[in-house]
């Protein structure tokens, strides 16, 4: 058959009375196939048709619709318009398809080409079965409303409306203000073939950092506009307060004791944009950790005491960050500051943020005064990241952070033991003080790092909703200018059980190697000639946190809200627990590390 339309396309300049005696009576029209080559009065016309019913005889319908459009623009019929909405539709584009077969109708009803018209008819009937439909119920109350469909403006005062849609997965957004806040709609839809779908547009708040724990219940609770507007602050003037205790508790079987209560108190204001916010810190530590105490004192024990201070300010895309905070110890103060930039881009989508934080640390003796005795040494961090929301249920975070360490950080309590050349190859890793007392020599030689540091860490988190549940995953990938490296992979899955319970596993990996100067056993070699200096190591430390290890880290946790859902003042309980093991591969005194640590905290929220 093919083959008999490109001779009839050759034989296309015969005059019309001659064709008729050549050739025999043309067949019945089908409207899936072109017609002869003798009924076109230009041959590119029928080569583009022919190749468009090839194209959909091997499957390819984008070329067959592509084919076909061209065809039409060269010489338009009724058979080619009815066989590109034919293609149309073996790709889902049910509405172009429509269309195409009205136009086809419409032009084979023109020409008196009945076998046309009954194609058509046909053609049309079928596609219609397929048309979905959409319906947009609009908010009350909401000023500035803007909607689109797929991208696409939607008129409002046609909303209303039935609008003919193709099958498949359309998303709606909307938004606009309402009670003085900026609000928006979100939803992804999978319309089925024949579908009415009802779009019932339910405005929330774009952001919740500043809302409280009820007024977001209150909005997944809401039915309707009506409710979603009486769980939104009513004035300019309303404000949130929030205020929490914890109690964090830590041990291990390096014979460290932490206990660390806190409080913490937030006033926010989301209609206006300002917040600041509060914490107070308390570590009481026990520690007899034998690398400091075999080689300077008993085990010892200290408070130390920090304060945060936080304030910002975003009334609307842009906004910015500030803190400040202090610790002090009785032989360590550390004074720092910091300030955050953050844009909400592309509706909010996007969310950019740079943050600069400085810190001045000063590092002494307890007992001795910073005048007596102290060194010094300085952190700059720049830390920038983006986050994307890809959809309603995730989004991804990207993070690099860049810190600049300068300055002496040595613990002055740190004692390292030297060897002798001879002794440090038959040291076994894990060897205990008595061991390392014994066979070590008798020189005392303080700690003493690099006085520079630069630190490299990239990161990124993905975290995705489901029904009832959240699953989040990070990982980053650490680097710095004493060659150490490191990964961490860390994995959450929360849990909503029912509406006032939520509970959580977590697992965390990592892996590293040890600094470039980090050595199992330093050697010395001592001068037999009396009075000689001897030559010790420039960078020396038993530091367990320089050397290589692997680690893991088993928690679960869980929280209870004690208070109702819609109630104005909200109060919480939760729990963590997590149980961390560490593996060092080439360390002294110890090659193994369980620690258990817990928190509980109360909170609780206000409007």
């Amino acid at each position: 058959m093919f083959s008999f339309l490109l001779v009839s396309a050759v034989c296309g300049a015969y005059p019309p009375n001659a064709r008729k005696a050549a050739l025999p009576p043309p067949p019945p029209v089908d409207p899936e196939s072109v017609e002869p080559a003798y009924v076109w009065s230009q041959p590119e016309a029928f080569q583009l048709a022919a190749a468009g019913m090839e194209a959909q005889r091997s499957g390819d319908f984008s070329t067959c619709v592509a084919k076909d459009q061209g065809s039409i623009a060269v010489e338009e019929r009724a058979h080619t318009r009815l066989h590109l909405a034919s293609c149309q539709a073996r790709l889902g584009h049910y509405l172009a398809a429509l269309a195409e077969a009205l136009r086809a109708l419409k032009l084979a009803t023109e020409q008196s080409d009945a076998p046309s018209i009954e194609g058509a008819r046909e053609r049309i009937a079928g596609l219609l079965q397929h048309i979905a439909h959409v319906v947009f119920v609009l908010p009350a109350g909401v000023a500035d409303l803007q909607l689109t469909f797929d991208g696409k403006p939607v008129p409002l005062e046609t909303a209303a409306k039935k609008f003919a849609v193709d099958p498949g997965v359309h998303t709606v957004h909307a938004e606009g203000t309402l009670g003085g806040l900026p609000v928006s709609f979100d939803k992804t839809y999978e319309v089925t073939d024949g579908e009415l779908v009802t779009a019932a547009i339910l405005m929330v708040p774009r952001t919740s950092e500043f809302l409280s724990g009820s007024q977001l219940r209150c909005i997944l609770g809401a039915r309707n506009q009506t409710d979603i507007f009486r769980c939104l602050p009513q004035s300019g003037t309303h404000y949130v307060e929030r205020a929490s205790v914890d109690m964090g508790a830590y041990s291990d079987t390096d014979h460290v004791e932490v206990l660390s209560p806190m409080i913490a108190g937030s006033v926010a204001s989301p209609t206006q944009g300002w917040n600041v916010g509060g914490s107070y810190l308390v570590d009481v530590v026990s520690a007899a950790s034998p690398d400091i105490v075999s080689e300077a004192s008993p085990p010892f024990h200290e408070v130390r005491q920090a304060g945060t201070i936080t304030g910002g300010y975003k009334p609307d895309l842009y906004g910015f960050q500030a803190s400040a905070d202090v610790s002090r110890e009785p032989d360590y103060l550390s004074v720092g500051g910091g300030l955050a930039l953050s844009a909400d881009l592309n509706d909010k989508l996007i969310t950019p943020r740079v943050e600069y934080d400085y810190t001045h640390n000063t590092i002494g003796r307890g007992g001795t005064p910073f005048s007596v005795f102290h060194h010094t040494f300085q952190v700059h961090e720049i830390d920038a990241g983006v986050t994307f929301v890809l959809s309603a249920r995730a989004l991804v975070i990207v993070n690099g952070t860049l810190q600049l360490e300068r300055g002496d950080q040595s613990k002055p309590y740190r004692y390292i033991p030297m060897f002798s050349p001879e002794i440090a190859p038959f040291v076994p890793r894990g060897a205990s003080v008595g061991l390392v007392n014994s066979i070590r020599l008798p020189m005392r030689i303080l700690e003493q790092l690099p006085l520079s540091r630069d630190r490299y860490a990239l990161s990124g988190r993905f975290a995705y909703r489901f029904k009832t549940s959240t699953l989040r995953v990070e990982e980053r990938l650490y680097r710095d200018s004493w060659e150490q490296m490191a990964t961490t992979t860390d994995l959450q899955y929360l849990i909503d059980v029912g509406q006032n319970v939520r509970v959580w596993p977590n697992i965390r990996f990592n892996a590293q190697n040890g600094a470039n100067f980090y050595r199992l056993a330093y050697t010395v070699n001592v001068p037999t000639t009396v009075g000689a200096p001897i030559a010790v190591p420039a960078y020396r430390t038993t530091d367990r946190e320089l050397s290589p290890l692997f680690a893991a880290d088993l928690g679960a946790g869980g929280r209870i809200a004690l208070s109702p859902a819609m109630a104005s003042t909200q109060y919480g309980i939760t729990v963590q627990t997590d149980v961390l093991g560490t593996r060092f591969t080439d360390a002294l005194y110890l090659t193994g590390r369980i620690a258990i640590y817990g928190t509980l905290s109360f909170d609780g929220e206000f409007q």
